[in-house]
């Protein structure tokens, strides 16, 4: 029994002399390997499901660089609408997208270096209103032949009264605006939005 007892210690001491220098290689090979990547904590706390999609553009959404202005928010009861004037027919870059269902509907577009949000309460909608933006160009005539293409091209299944929900133009030509003569191409949106834009006359 004690033959046998010493003969198994000898074996296991045979065993270890043989693996303890791998193992001080397999550890010396660790130590050199570069770190596993950091995961994140996973935030326990449900969120609101919602979807998000945002795109970055080449365009400054800003008048000047330092610039306070930082951006102009409209309520709408229907924000397809505006989605098919801003996209549609002025082509804006889409900036941001925000979908919270039960809460709210947010698109932000950039058009001529202004960001405008549109954002449709689910809850409680409303309407517009009258609600102005003003720029200056320098051909009204090319810009409202621009537009009426985009929105016969865009919308020509829509009859008439559907279309005129979401866009009609109107030109007015020599009125006097800030003490200045001018034509102004007037852009109607939806439930009272407008969109101005004046050329100097000469």
């Amino acid at each position: 029994m004690e033959d046998t007892l010493a003969y198994r210690c000898m074996k296991f001491k045979h065993m270890t002399s043989w693996i303890r220098p791998w193992l001080f290689i397999g550890f010396i090979v660790l130590s050199y390997l570069p770190p596993p990547p950091l995961v994140p904590a996973q935030d326990t706390t449900p969120n609101v499901p919602h979807t998000e999609i945002e795109r970055t553009t080449s365009e400054h959404c800003r008048l000047a660089i330092g610039s306070t202005f930082e951006n102009i928010q409209i309520e709408t009861a229907d924000i397809h609408l505006h989605e098919q004037l801003f996209e549609s027919v002025l082509h804006a870059a889409l900036v941001q997208r925000l979908d919270h269902p039960q809460t709210d509907l947010i698109r932000a577009y950039c058009y001529r270096q202004i960001l405008v949000v549109i954002r449709q309460d689910l809850r409680t909608p409303r309407p517009t209103g009258w609600v102005q933006l003003n720029f200056v160009v320098g051909d009204v005539a090319g810009l409202q032949q621009e537009l009426e293409t985009a929105a016969r091209t865009a919308f020509a299944t829509l009859d008439v009264k559907e279309r005129e929900k979401i866009v009609r133009f109107r030109l007015k030509q020599g009125v006097t605006r800030n003490q200045w003569k001018v034509d102004r191409l007037e852009v109607y949106g939806p439930e009272g939005f407008l969109i101005g834009f004046d050329q100097p006359q000469q």
